[in-house]
């Protein structure tokens, strides 16, 4: 993520007793996102630094709309569980980045405000995109003994726009 990239809202959980590949996982949430028909959807795997420029790189599911928003998708084995979280993001907007530099944020508030209309634009991406992964969590676990996601364990975490 850039210095400029700004966190809209953030959601993880560990699933206790469950395995599945990162691979299986993305392809599954790749048939829930495409089933939703969700406008200029574009749907990628990257490779993201786990820290600085010379550490390792792990893949996450890309989920953009409209070059607006995007979301990264992790899933990976963790212990004896599995882990999933997913970012969405507000990507920099590259002209900004390079011309404003540290005065971006500012910038950015003048060229992409958050309005009513904006922040409905991110919750109805957030929305689809979470009810989507959730019904791949829900499919692969469900049958096998493995205790379902609490109501409050399913609740997104989402930045105050309008402090």
């Amino acid at each position: 993520m850039s210095s400029t990239t700004e966190v809209i809202s953030r959601w993880s959980t560990l699933i206790e007793d469950f395995n599945m590949s990162p691979q299986d996982f993305y392809n599954e949430v790749t048939k829930a996102i495409e089933k939703r028909q969700i406008p200029n959807a574009k749907i990628e795997r990257i490779q993201m630094k786990e820290g600085n420029f010379f550490s390792a790189k792990r893949e996450y599911l890309s989920i953009s709309c409209n070059k607006d928003f995007y979301f990264a998708i992790c899933a990976a084995p963790f212990g004896t569980g599995f882990f999933v979280s997913w970012w969405l993001l507000d990507p920099p907007d590259g002209f900004l980045s390079s011309v404003f530099s540290t005065t971006a944020a500012l910038a950015k508030g003048f060229v992409k405000p958050w309005t009513y209309y904006r922040v409905d634009a991110a919750n109805m991406f957030q929305t689809v995109t979470h009810t989507a992964i959730l019904e791949v969590i829900d499919q692969a676990t469900s049958g096998k003994g493995i205790k379902s996601l609490t109501a409050e364990e399913r609740k997104p975490i989402m930045r105050d726009f309008f402090k």
